[in-house]
């Protein structure tokens, strides 16, 4: 059996863009991820089956740390530990490149995201208020979480 993950490349820009604006309501744009994923200080990693991305991730990694600037799952996947196997993957990779911390933030409201980073060890370090507005009748706070990586 193949490996569902694996690195991103510049032709997978348009589905992760529709991956993105099927679970943000700021979705970014194809071409923007496609700059993300030529960029070489990020990782972009994704979980493709029969062809199809179903799965993806976007690091960026400066100075010992790395931001996870973006993670997003087909909405039939999610659940199936799909973000969960993305995150598992990138670890090392960050690791070996010298990164000892990762970094997020995340929407007060995604309870199921904030459940993820939860079981991977991520704590929260602070607040941005009101920082998310898209598609919401009232802005919400961005938490901002770490963990340790590595040794």
């Amino acid at each position: 059996m193949t490996d569902p993950i694996r690195r991103l490349t510049p032709a997978d820009a348009a589905a992760a863009a529709a991956l993105h604006a099927a679970g943000f309501a700021d979705a970014w744009s194809a071409a923007s991820i496609e700059g993300l994923i030529t960029s070489p200080n990020v990782l972009a990693l994704g979980w493709e089956e029969g062809g199809n991305l179903l799965a993806f991730a976007l690091f960026q990694s400066s100075a010992g740390d790395c931001e996870l600037l973006t993670i997003a799952t087909d909405p039939v996947r999610r659940g199936q530990g799909l973000a969960g196997a993305l995150l598992d993957a990138a670890i090392p990779v960050l690791v070996a490149g010298g990164d000892s911390r990762l970094l997020l933030d995340v929407a007060e409201d995604n309870t199921s995201a904030r459940r993820l980073y939860a079981r991977f060890g991520f704590t929260e370090d602070g607040r941005r208020k009101r920082y998310y507005t898209a598609g919401r009748p009232a802005p919400v706070d961005a938490i901002l979480m770490s963990r340790p990586i590595g040794a």
